[in-house]
């Protein structure tokens, strides 16, 4: 039995460390406070006045620790952006569909490795293309159209073999999960994902009037905000067409930590960047785009569509997630930031420490004969989309120890990060130039963040 003298010391000690405990200042809610306003000031420029915005939700530690609202869900009718307001979240659609396939993997209903041609077998050669591929995009399934239109069209390579990132195959997912479960998409995501993670204000985009969803805006030729017309969104489906706000996001990521909508394997297995045959690891895994960000693994997805565009960013290593929702679109750039930029600057604030310093592009040494032997003009082999903006042509040209790039979008330095590999400071743009065996011009691979590969031929 403790001496009275004991039980003393010990209760005054308790007493002691309970008054030490009250006292002593909270300071990572005075952290979270000076962070909290540095967030509101990346939002000063527009939040006050008459312009559409973006709401914010910050998760640490599975808690959602901010959730605000800045700028105007409908301008003409003054309604302010909260965290509870709706928007429309693009490709991050594509998260939810790789999610409910894995659950179907999990389940035992269908298998990774299962051929396109078991659920899908009028889908010209479907016999090739795996679930995997579709996930991960390298199957070479073309983009920018309708999958009606994509039967009709030859693949833009073998399937396994590169990355091209493809709405419509992810569409054709939203069909391999229908014919699986016998549900409508809608109904699988709502049984499978929206009503286990308590999302109740989420869903697949169908109508024109949707209340609580903000209205979305585009940027004119002026500089002006401009409202897009009202239409349901169906036709994006299972690669663009769902709906959600901030606390709902919240939820979802929330659900995935805790694993109630997968196992954590299962969840760590597509968020890593898939690996192809010639042994190069893309920027995407399954559902999840996997780029880190000074030098933090990030994993998550961006979503742009017409008049609105998101992006949600896990930085698993730090149980630190964001999430931005916005009603304006991603381009051109306006007085409102996109998505991906604020969440950026939202993680620098909170994890700035632990960061490496900004992308830099660190130049090598490559022999003039080698650059001279890169010049010449290349055609770009890409769909319309893609040539639209960036031209169909590319010069190449040597302008001292680097190469330059000529083309639609004007004129960049090539600075080599290896003998056949050139970045383009402040574009995403990396250019590898592949040596034919028989030593001809080579030919180059254009590669956009790691998500899209297109070649590009030499010309005379």
């Amino acid at each position: 039995m403790q001496s009275l003298h004991a039980r003393l010391f010990g209760l005054t000690a308790c007493v002691l460390v309970a008054h030490c405990m009250a006292a002593a200042p909270d300071l990572r809610a005075a952290s979270d406070q000076e962070s909290a306003a540095q967030v509101d000031a990346l939002f000063q420029a527009f939040a006050g006045g008459k312009y559409p915005g973006a709401a914010v939700g910050i998760i640490r530690d599975g808690q959602l620790i901010l959730k605000r609202g800045y700028g105007l869900a409908d301008v003409e009718k003054a309604v302010p952006i909260t965290s509870a307001t709706i928007f429309r979240i693009g490709s991050v659609t594509k998260s939810f569909t790789s999610i409910a396939i894995l659950q179907q993997v999990e389940a035992g209903k269908l298998s990774l490795d299962d051929p396109l041609a078991r659920y899908l077998p009028d889908f010209p050669r479907s016999h090739e293309i795996l679930i995997r591929h579709l996930l991960s995009h390298t199957a070479g399934v073309p983009d920018f159209v309708s999958i009606e239109q994509a039967e009709k069209m030859p693949l833009d390579f073998p399937p396994g073999t590169r990355i091209n990132y493809s709405n419509t195959g992810y569409d054709l997912l939203g069909k391999v999960l229908e014919k699986v479960t016998g549900q409508k998409y809608a109904e699988v995501l709502r049984d499978q994902i929206f009503q286990p993670a308590g999302m109740l204000h989420s869903g697949y985009d169908t109508t024109a009037e949707l209340p609580g969803r903000a209205q979305g805006y585009l940027l004119d030729e002026k500089g002006a905000y401009q409202p897009i017309q009202p239409e349901g969104i169906a036709s994006a489906f299972a690669a663009g067409g769902l709906y959600s706000n901030v606390e709902d996001m919240a939820r979802w990521e929330q659900a995935l930590e805790a694993e109630k909508l997968l196992k954590q394997e299962t969840l760590e297995m597509a968020s890593t960047p898939y690996r192809l045959p010639d042994g190069r690891h893309t920027a995407y895994g399954m559902g999840f785009m996997t780029n880190k960000y000074r030098e933090l693994r990030e994993v998550g997805h961006g979503g742009d569509i017409n008049g609105f565009n998101a992006y949600v960013a896990r930085y698993p290593e730090h149980g630190f997630a964001v999430i931005v929702l916005s009603n304006t679109e991603m381009r051109p750039p306006g007085l409102v930031p996109e998505g991906g930029t604020i969440a950026h600057r939202i993680a620098e604030i909170y994890l700035g420490k632990f960061m490496g310093k900004p992308d830099e592009i660190v130049a090598v040494s490559v022999a003039n004969t080698i650059l001279d032997s890169y010049a010449g003009r290349y055609e770009v082999d890409a769909a319309a989309p893609i040539t639209d903006a960036m031209g169909r042509y590319l010069v190449i040209t040597r302008d001292g120890d680097h190469l330059m790039g000529v083309g639609k979008m004007g004129k960049m330095p090539l600075l080599p990060t290896s003998e056949t590999t050139f970045r383009a400071p402040g574009s995403p743009a990396e250019i590898t130039f592949v040596r034919d065996p028989q030593g001809k011009r080579p030919h180059l691979i254009i590669s956009l963040m790691g998500l899209r590969e297109f070649p590009a031929h030499p010309v005379d």
